[in-house]
């Protein structure tokens, strides 16, 4: 499971807006595809922001303003939340200004991009888009509780059809132990997204890690690999299915609840 995103205090463009872009909040969910490499082909439909750790620029190309946090970490505001904190310790361990004046530099960076993100849910609060942009900012920052919160708001300005608020919630109640619950939302983002192959791989891990039912897990398996025949030789795909793998089932699927 991932946790990045950026803390990019920009509006979505339009072409950000259909493909679901990323903002503060790891990987929405883990993907078979990122892991063969490759950036995850066309099913990662998302924006990456660039990380700039020499980071004096700001998002109109010019320097940060001396002594504002962006220059005191010399980061960029298109920073990702890891790079932020790599920022951090590199400026702790090279000392570049006194630890409290580190410290609070990198607290306003991430204040700042946290009310970015709350004022544009606020704004818009029928928004999916918006609110699932605070959720994964409270993701990133490991606020579960508030994550769910803002990806059930998500869920509800889209009539329960966001496949990565779904996907994320059941992430995060499988974490916390919920494993019904999770299923539930697994179910739901295939209900509305059916050839989902990162949550039938999700969904497949939990089956395993947490129900001990490998039947059930063989079962997404097998649709993962009818979807996609050349991920039959995934190493995961063959740690969670063994070598019991049926890429033409002679029934239909039917997710297993």
């Amino acid at each position: 499971k991932r946790m990045r995103g950026t803390l990019t205090q920009r509006a979505p463009t339009e072409h950000a807006r259909r493909t679901r872009t990323r903002t503060p909040g790891f990987s929405r969910r883990r993907c078979l595809n990122e892991r063969r490499g490759g950036g995850g082909g066309g099913r990662r439909r998302r924006v990456h922001a660039t990380t700039n750790l020499d980071g004096d620029f700001g998002n109109d190309g010019k320097f940060a303003p001396k002594g504002s946090p962006e220059d005191i970490l010399r980061v960029s505001r298109q920073t990702s939340f890891e790079g932020l904190k790599a920022a951090r310790r590199v400026a702790l361990e090279e000392k570049t200004h006194a630890p409290e004046i580190i410290d609070k530099a990198f607290e306003d960076i991430v204040d700042n991009s946290v009310r970015f993100f709350k004022t544009k849910a606020e704004e818009n609060e029928t928004d999916a888009d918006a609110q699932f942009a605070l959720g994964n900012v409270y993701q990133t920052l490991e606020m579960p509780e508030k994550a769910i919160e803002q990806y059930e708001k998500t869920l509800k300005c889209s009539n329960k059809t966001h496949l990565d608020a779904s996907n994320n919630i059941a992430m995060l109640l499988q974490e916390k132990g919920d494993i019904d619950k999770a299923e539930a939302y697994y179910l739901n983002a295939l209900t509305h997204h059916p050839e989902s192959v990162d949550v039938m791989f999700n969904w497949a891990s939990l089956k395993v890690q947490c129900r001990q039912d490998l039947d059930g897990a063989r079962i997404l398996i097998n649709r993962i690999v009818t979807i996609e025949p050349k991920l039959k030789k995934h190493p995961l795909v063959k740690e969670l299915a063994g070598e019991e793998i049926d890429d033409e089932p002679d029934e239909p699927f039917v997710p297993p609840i």
